[in-house]
């Protein structure tokens, strides 16, 4: 097999978390090729980078219902904390924090008829988050409102028309609020209340126990981060040592909806991180980093809610993200964010679908400076490949050195764009020219013809039984079964066919290129 690594160039990136997604470092074929967008090379950055770019007017979260948007101050708060704690998108949370300032009495209410203390609360980190006065926010003293909605028991209620909506994440919530927003932080009454709503295994349940106590791993999370702020340091072990139990081997959380989810896991990560316990928390980031999208896929940075179901993709995001950047609610701040966000797809053309059969391998061979875009910036996915430009991909997915000086051919010059590698591959009995000792390297190259010359840069052995309907009697019927075998080609329409005489496309070369460079490295 002719594996000729000169240089040791890597393939494919790994996929620890700071590493997850292919920073785009293209070779360029010519010096007017647009340099490449910046690329989000962290799974928190490109989570990020998604989760900004869901911001309406790039100001607010809206959810659908029935076919109707609505905005969503809650899950909007949630996207400011998110961003800030990525390090990511400060322009779009100080615009996000100016709109729900205007927005207080819509999601917080009144103060008299309505007032709903986890709101409250929400918009007083949101105000810490973004460095505002949260005795001014929108004209309002949250501190003050949020003060006024605790009860002689300690407890933090709503009042409405419709009901109390407050809960243990409510209470945790208006905690951490007041510890960050006031000198004295919040009363006594209100930490001994929540560290008695513990259940007897230490975990916390999501409402006031009744009858029964059953620990959530979601309100255990923001209990853990509660108490450590007030310094309940007891309770909080307690907690921690539940949620501990709680993490599966593959470092995941579960909750009553999913046995796995991104929402829980990223909720118990950061309490995890908060608490010191960063080989829990690093299990429970590497998860979160395996279900996120791709760089080449769809949504490319989201997570969504488990590997199967996308579920609400806003929601899992915004509140997976923390668990992937680390940083809890006590710690969120503005200040650490750049302006901007990255992009999250590495695919810096725009004419390659992402998601489409050959965005991966497009995205990959582009990132490794094996294949490269045209000087519009485009890639031009369905054009067709000339046999110059197959030799400097193969020549470059090889690693081989390109030669220097003249050419074997009289058509290829030493100073060509592809003369280096064409020569060089020629040496190697890769590539062969006509016995006019012309290469013809502007000629389009057949799907035939490149699965010869891959075959042979492969090494691997002919194959006489014919893998597809359409190749019988042809000259390069025995590579392209050979490549069949080795799953490196899998033909046209449903597989049956190869088409041989077709011309090979850029995004097809693209894959078998890809794939066969897996098998090189896999032999």
């Amino acid at each position: 097999m002719r594996i000729l690594r000169g240089g040791g160039r890597g393939i494919v990136a790994g996929t620890a978390v700071a590493a997850l997604l292919v920073p785009t470092t293209a070779v360029a074929q010519t010096a007017d090729t647009p340099a490449p967008a910046p690329v989000a090379e962290t799974a928190s950055d490109a989570a990020g980078a998604w989760l900004a770019g869901q911001l309406v007017e790039g100001e607010r979260i809206e959810t659908t219902f029935d076919g109707s948007s609505y905005v969503d101050h809650g899950l909007t708060a949630d996207t400011v904390y998110a961003l800030a704690g990525a390090g990511v998108a400060g322009a779009d949370i100080t615009a996000a924090t100016d709109w729900l300032a205007t927005q207080v009495v819509q999601y917080a209410g009144d103060g008299e008829e309505e007032a709903y203390a986890g709101a409250t609360a929400k918009l007083i980190l949101v105000a810490e988050t973004a460095g505002r006065d949260a005795t001014d926010f929108g004209g309002v003293n949250l501190v003050e409102r949020l003060q006024d909605r605790q009860d002689v028991l300690g407890r933090y209620r709503d009042v409405s028309p419709w009901g109390d909506y407050s809960n243990v994440l409510t209470q945790s919530l208006a905690l951490i609020a007041l510890e960050r927003a006031t000198d004295e932080g919040p009363s006594d009454a209100a930490v001994e209340l929540l560290v008695d709503t513990a259940c007897e295994n230490g975990g916390y349940p999501s409402s006031f126990p009744t009858d029964t106590c059953t620990s959530d791993v979601d309100a255990t999370g923001f209990a853990v981060q509660a108490l450590l702020a007030v310094g309940a340091d007891d309770a909080a072990d307690a907690a921690v040592d539940w949620l501990l139990d709680e993490q599966a081997d593959d470092g995941s959380f579960g909750g009553p909806e999913a046995a796995a989810n991104s929402n829980s896991t990223g909720l118990a990560a950061v309490a995890l991180v908060a608490a010191g316990e960063l080989e829990a928390f690093e299990a429970a980031a590497e998860w979160l980093a395996t279900v996120q999208y791709a760089c080449f896929e769809a949504d490319a940075g989201a997570i969504p809610f488990t590997f199967d179901e996308a579920g609400d993709l806003t929601r899992a995001t915004a509140q997976a993200l923390p668990g992937l950047s680390g940083v809890p609610l006590t710690e969120t701040t503005i200040d650490s964010a750049v302006a901007g966000a990255p992009n999250p797809s590495c695919l810096r053309f725009p004419d390659v679908v992402p998601g489409s059969a050959h965005a991966q391998s497009i995205a990959v061979l582009d990132a490794a400076g094996i294949i490269a875009g045209r000087t519009d910036g485009t890639f031009a996915p369905r054009a067709g490949v000339t046999r110059g430009q197959l030799a400097s991909f193969l020549g470059r997915a090889s690693g081989i050195t390109p030669a220097s000086g003249p050419t074997r051919f009289t058509d290829v010059p030493a100073n060509a764009t592809h003369a280096g590698y064409i020569e060089a591959l020629a040496e190697e009995g890769i590539v062969f020219g006509y016995s006019d000792d012309t290469f013809r390297p502007g000629q389009l190259v057949r799907r035939d013809q490149s699965a010869a010359l891959i075959a042979r840069w492969l090494d691997l052995d002919p194959v006489d039984t014919d893998r597809f309907t359409d190749i019988a009697g042809i000259q390069h019927r025995q590579q392209i079964n050979a490549l069949r075998d080795a799953e490196v080609a899998f033909g046209t329409g449903d597989g049956t066919t190869f088409t041989p005489g077709a011309t090979m496309r850029r995004d097809q070369v693209a894959s078998l290129l890809w794939r066969a460079l897996q098998v090189a490295d896999a032999s």
